[in-house]
């Protein structure tokens, strides 16, 4: 089985392991698609933007500190500022926290949940997916929301809506990948459901982040399909809708 199928086994057991705790199938199971020995970028390499954006997390709290609360004041999502023309607030609430403890359960969900994710997404991919989450959380927290937010939160669940497509588009190349993304999506339910029993949070920004998340995701893939070669290997196609759009296809 090449790396590809590899990442996508050790993913399955990842998310598996965060949102339903079982196990995988046999070895027969996941050995059931032989691939050419071809890395599609995405599939291997070191985990830079989860590093960094748990860098920037960290160090934005700090500068928070250091400011005694003045940078919480001049990047928070605040309706009316906003109104006002300070638009950047969308984007940089996302690096800012309320307290120690919501910067803490924020990188420790980034942590388990990012780096499988950049491997699966492959750099680019993931950072588009982690930032369009993010605004499209604050965006949807600004149309429905009155009340001021900060936080990961939308960017992470944006995550979570793109593991959720990802392991449905690719059912036929991960065991029981319908079936996770739908252990997924009812984990996510009931977050939602938590979170709307509990004061402060903002459930708003969390659907639009999930929402984000998930429609950077069908856009820009990846959406690998195996192709049977003339010479009778297997390779993987990605027919995300951006190569369709542009006119190109990226193979595996």
């Amino acid at each position: 089985v090449d790396s590809l199928l590899g990442t996508l086994s050790k993913a399955q057991t990842s998310f598996m392991c965060l949102f339903s705790g079982q196990g995988l199938g046999n070895d027969e199971d996941q050995r059931r698609l032989r691939l050419e020995n071809e890395n599609p970028k995405g599939s291997s390499g070191d985990v830079q933007w989860t590093n960094v954006l748990l860098a920037l997390n960290v160090g934005a709290y700090l500068a928070q500190l250091a400011t005694r609360g003045k940078l919480l004041l001049w990047g928070a999502k605040v309706n009316n500022l906003i109104d006002q023309g300070q638009f950047w607030r969308l984007a940089t609430s996302s690096f800012l926290h309320a307290n120690i403890l919501h910067l803490m359960v924020n990188c420790f969900s980034l942590y388990n949940m990012g780096p499988t994710m950049e491997k699966l997404l492959g750099k680019q991919r993931f950072l588009a997916v982690y930032l369009g989450s993010a605004v499209a959380g604050s965006s949807m927290s600004y149309f429905f929301s009155q009340s001021p937010a900060v936080g990961a939160s939308g960017a992470i669940f944006g995550l979570v809506g793109s593991s959720a497509l990802f392991f449905l588009r690719h059912a036929n190349l991960i065991k029981s990948g319908a079936e996770e993304a739908a252990n997924i999506v009812r984990i996510v339910a009931v977050n939602i459901i938590l979170g709307s029993c509990i004061p402060g949070i903002d459930n708003w920004g969390h659907v639009g982040g999930l929402l984000g998340g998930i429609a950077v995701t069908w856009f820009l893939g990846p959406a690998w399909q195996p192709e049977l070669r003339e010479d009778g290997k297997c390779i993987l196609r990605d027919e995300a809708p951006v190569f369709r759009l542009i006119g190109t296809k990226k193979t595996g």
